[in-house]
């Protein structure tokens, strides 16, 4: 009898201690926890397990959050504005490389290229902060300096049309116009799937208050309802993580332990970095 309860206590404590899942995996986890709930839950274990579904949206609503600001997400508005620039540019090296005996433009052209050109598109290399604080001084040039209805002589008008949308566009992206998009604190993805993690811990402890360690079809009903720790919890030699692991990046891949030790301590891990969000060259 006291193998069996010791094995039943095993079994338990390795759902009821904290499990470090990649933050990917928490809405599913989640799902997953939910579908395969018993029937007979009480008020108190619904409550438990509804938590987990919120704990785990937490997760889902800073990962949102770093997709709006993330580098593939200012890449586009970056590249437009470049192109918008490089098309501008092109068009007045084309008029600049006229003979000057066959349009008097082809001097207003070389004029408006060493003016605002001298060294080309120089954002070329930057990222979009940098791209989009260039922009601004050179189309606040183009105003100050009455430079806008020489270029519409020179070129089509509709290029420089295109130079405005898209620096609309990249203020947008970045935060300099319209309500700011602000990156999530340094922390907030590993608070949040931390808060997750004690959640189904939560969970499982709720559901082992009603067990009946001498009831095999009990400890085996309640395995089967938190598969899903076995499933996607990670393990990568140690339970004992430091702030590096806040600057890891990557898919983990869940991996079922083969001895779990209920009292190894515990931190949550965040599996994404903290990227400078304006990066957006390769």
């Amino acid at each position: 009898m006291f193998e069996q309860i010791q094995t039943a206590a095993t079994t338990i404590a390795t759902y009821t201690t904290p499990t470090r899942f990649n933050s990917r995996h928490c809405m599913l986890v989640a799902r997953h926890l939910m579908s395969d709930a018993p029937t007979s839950l009480n008020e108190m274990q619904k409550r438990a397990l509804d938590l987990v579904l919120a704990r785990a949206t937490a997760v889902d609503e800073v990962r949102k959050e770093r997709l709006r600001v993330s580098a593939p997400a200012l890449r586009g508005p970056r590249n437009a504005m470049v192109g918008a620039w490089t098309s501008l540019l092109g068009a007045i090296q084309s008029v600049a490389a006229v003979p000057r005996e066959v349009s008097s433009l082809s001097a207003e052209a070389s004029s408006l290229l060493a003016t605002l050109f001298p060294e080309g598109i120089g954002m070329a290399q930057m990222d979009a902060a940098g791209t989009w604080t260039l922009s601004r001084v050179l189309i606040e040039r183009i105003d100050e300096e009455g430079l806008r209805p020489r270029l519409q002589r020179v070129v089509s008008p509709v290029l420089m049309e295109a130079v405005d949308a898209a620096f609309a566009g990249l203020g947008a992206a970045v935060g300099a116009e319209g309500d700011r998009v602000r990156l999530p604190a340094r922390r907030a993805l590993f608070e949040a799937n931390a808060a997750f993690s004690y959640a189904v811990a939560g969970y499982a402890r709720a559901l082992a208050v009603t067990i009946d360690e001498l009831e095999p079809e009990q400890i085996a009903a309640f395995r089967a309802a938190m598969s899903a720790i076995d499933t996607f919890r990670v393990v990568r030699g140690s339970n004992v993580l430091t702030e590096e692991d806040l600057d890891e990046d990557g898919d983990m891949e869940p991996e079922t332990p083969e001895t779990p030790d209920p009292n190894a301590p515990y931190v949550p891990a965040s599996d994404d970095p903290i990227d400078n969000p304006f990066i957006t060259t390769p």
